[in-house]
């Protein structure tokens, strides 16, 4: 891409809830979070995994059908391309100057899918990612991603692109996107509380994040959304059993809380402020492209470093659609008068 481009900016994490199953309160409070993080002159803001309009934390808590009446308020407030909510992100980025990553649940046509959409900071839509493969009971939720949507932006703050929660964990998505270049990274989470052991805690997921962010010698927003009691008192009504199969209840807070956002450098260290776990806010670093070039010279898993005679990725960039019509459709229609001759 032509343009000047910046090595030294500023990148900001937002570590904040959504308004649960409400696109528009939601759209609105990550507008007050990206003009905040544009006065603070950041060049760069992420947001945590579902931020529109909420994570479906009912999946965790019973079985899918009694999930129903929650999956339809989702999908009725679901972000479509284009829509109202859609513009208002773009020209919230415009005014302020920033580029913008946002996950959130995506509707087309009358699938849902997990979606990390991105905006540069004139506005323009650059592109989405889509959670390849949902995670476990995510599946009742989410749509499969594709290969069509794991692009690197080339964008006047560098190259840039995201993943979302347990894709991390999955070696293949880090080549991928190592193999373009990438330098900055949006790790979108939901509330990951420190004290939650095994693979939906903290520890397993920074690591795998951290994985990352040192394979591609890339700098990280980890972003981390935060579990309020808003949001539980719709999911559970005052059920403690309910209150207590959210993974959020390791905390030992009720169910609340779980923030965890911070910004990484290339080799993993936290080079931001932290934020209590129940509070939200906006984690913030400075950041300078250059630094990851001594990495490179050890670490290159797309260039140098690889061994392509013997492994190799390959990444279907076709989109995939489940029916393909071939031939032009044919016309059936007749006018009453055309019938009528």
């Amino acid at each position: 891409m032509n343009m000047k481009q910046l090595t030294k900016y500023r990148v900001a994490a937002v570590q904040a809830g959504s308004v649960f199953l409400d696109l528009k309160a939601s759209v609105e409070k990550a507008c007050r979070l990206i003009k905040e993080a544009a006065e603070n002159d950041a060049k760069l803001i992420g947001f945590p995994e579902a931020f529109l309009p909420g994570y479906p934390w009912w999946i965790w808590q019973n079985d899918p059908l009694s999930g129903i009446p929650f999956y339809t308020k989702l999908y009725e407030n679901a972000i479509v391309v284009g829509d109202e909510a859609f513009k208002t992100l773009s020209r919230c980025a415009k005014d302020n100057n920033i580029t913008v990553c946002i996950s959130g649940t995506e509707r087309e046509g009358s699938s849902l899918y997990l979606t990390q959409f991105w905006f540069d900071q004139m506005g323009n839509y650059m592109g989405k990612h889509r959670k390849i493969k949902p995670t476990c009971p995510e599946r009742t939720v989410w749509g499969d991603g594709d290969g069509s949507m794991m692009d690197v932006y080339d964008t006047s703050i560098g190259k840039v692109a995201g993943l979302m929660c347990s894709e991390h964990t999955v070696p293949i998505n880090s080549a991928i996107l190592g193999a373009q270049g990438q330098q900055v990274h949006v790790a979108a989470w939901p509330p990951l509380p420190k004290e939650l052991k095994g693979p939906l805690g903290l520890a397993a997921n920074l690591a795998s994040t951290k994985y990352l962010g040192i394979s591609n010698q890339a700098f990280v927003l980890f972003c981390t959304q935060v579990m309020d009691q808003d949001t539980i008192d719709i999911l559970c009504k005052g059920d403690e059993t309910l209150v207590n199969k959210l993974p959020t209840s390791a905390a030992g807070t009720g169910g609340t809380g779980g923030g965890a956002s911070y910004i990484l450098n290339p080799i993993g260290q936290i080079i931001s402020e932290i934020i209590p776990p129940l509070e939200e806010g906006i984690v913030y670093g400075d950041i300078d492209l250059n630094d990851a070039i001594p990495g490179k010279m050890l670490i290159d898993p797309a260039g140098h470093y690889a061994r392509p005679g013997c492994m190799r990725f390959v990444l279907k960039r076709t989109p995939e659609k489940a029916v393909e019509f071939i031939g032009a459709k044919q016309k059936t229609y007749m006018s009453y008068d055309e019938i009528q001759g």
